[in-house]
């Protein structure tokens, strides 16, 4: 593999004569005078290494190094210059600059740097793609944790939909057949992301899927026993916000807990258009060692909308750090009453991403859909 590098140096003899030598140790080399044409060069190009005079035209090395790595490029840099003193060596590794070389430099070992620091890089490379591979695989078992098909209901058509932010993540929801004609319906959001809260979201869904059947219509308690559980196997400080609903798809009636949980919307289709709001009425699960839940009840009618949502729903941003808000679910949610479960579902991720105009997208976005019919 050839690896490419980017020399940066005003003095053109060095220039010239740094050049030929990397070249002779079969690099490709990119060349620039002045510091705008090296930050172009490092986004464009994507050098593995960067040797970086100091003082250049434009922009100087220190200005390059601290943009580069404000921007996230993570590939290493040698700063190279004629001024050894500690205050410009201090300044340059806090810009972000891997080495610090001074003129004037012993060729053989420069190369035996440049040398070095490609060898790591290469052996980040190998750790990171592991890493990407890992992650991937551990996405595609979260994945399979989620509904595979939407339950079967004869007074509610219901779709759920969960997008992590980061591959994987720590937002969760569930369908749970609970007993004849009761269905337990389940949307949690692990405080944290990554890694981390994916585990935690692991250990709340194998407690919620064993748990539930067992506690049958007892919501409160079955929250009560699911803090308990969380809060004694999961590392401190790790919670959830959690709402669980229990339908029961003969009566037509939803009996829930909200614990810390985003307010679920029940949007009434009478001529009114009443909205009822599914507040929290306990703090989220694993918080504290104990928890004393309530539950409510309440009844559906045809043409009702369920809508059950992580904040990664309400609080995406626009470019002017605009939320999407409870409003436009709403608004969304009127404009398309006509829809099945899974037209609102898509509409309202659709708009989501609209909303967010290409910001990426940095937190957990699930969503559980009820239509009563």
């Amino acid at each position: 593999m050839t690896h490419r590098i980017l020399l940066v140096e005003d003095d053109r003899a060095i220039l010239r004569g740094l050049g030929d030598n990397l070249r002779a140790e079969a690099y490709e080399v990119l060349t620039a005078c002045d510091g705008e044409t090296a930050y172009r060069l490092m986004r464009e190009q994507q050098p593995d290494l960067v040797l970086l005079d100091v003082m250049l035209p434009i922009l100087s090395g220190f200005d390059v190094c601290r943009r580069v790595r404000g921007e996230g490029m993570t590939v290493p840099i040698v700063m190279l210059t004629a001024q050894g003193d500690e205050g410009q060596r201090v300044t340059g590794l806090d810009a972000g600059a891997d080495d610090y070389v001074t003129k004037p430099f012993l060729l053989g070992e420069l190369l035996a740097r440049v040398r070095g620091l490609l060898r790591h890089r290469r052996e980040w490379n190998v750790e990171r793609d592991q890493l990407r591979r890992d992650v991937r695989s551990a996405a595609a078992v979260q994945q399979q944790l989620l509904p595979r098909s939407k339950p079967t209901c004869a007074t509610m058509d219901l779709s759920g939909t969960c997008q992590p932010a980061l591959g994987i993540g720590g937002d969760y929801f569930d369908f749970i057949e609970v007993g004849p004609h009761l269905l337990g319906i389940v949307l949690a959001d692990v405080a944290g992301k990554g890694i981390p809260a994916a585990l935690t979201m692991a250990s709340l869904h194998a407690v919620v899927r064993t748990e539930a059947p067992r506690f049958g219509r007892r919501c409160a308690d079955l929250i009560a026993r699911i803090n308990a559980v969380l809060h004694g196997t999961v590392q401190p400080g790790r919670y959830a916000t959690l709402f669980y609903g229990l339908y029961d798809d003969q009566a037509r009636t939803l009996t829930y807990v909200n614990a810390g949980h985003p307010s679920p919307l029940l949007i009434r289709a009478s001529a009114d258009g009443a909205v009822l709001r599914l507040d929290a009425s306990v703090s989220p699960v694993g918080m504290f060692p104990t928890l004393r839940a309530t539950e409510e009840s309440l009844s559906l009618s045809t043409g009702d909308w369920l809508v059950i949502y992580s904040d990664g729903v309400s609080e995406a941003l626009d470019t002017n750090d605009e939320e999407f808000s409870r409003t436009r679910i709403l608004a969304l949610v009127g404009a398309n009453s006509q829809s099945s479960a899974d037209g609102m579902r898509d509409a309202l991720q659709a708009a989501v991403s609209r909303h967010a105009a290409g910001r990426p997208q940095y937190d957990d976005l699930t969503l559980v859909i009820g239509k009563a019919r």
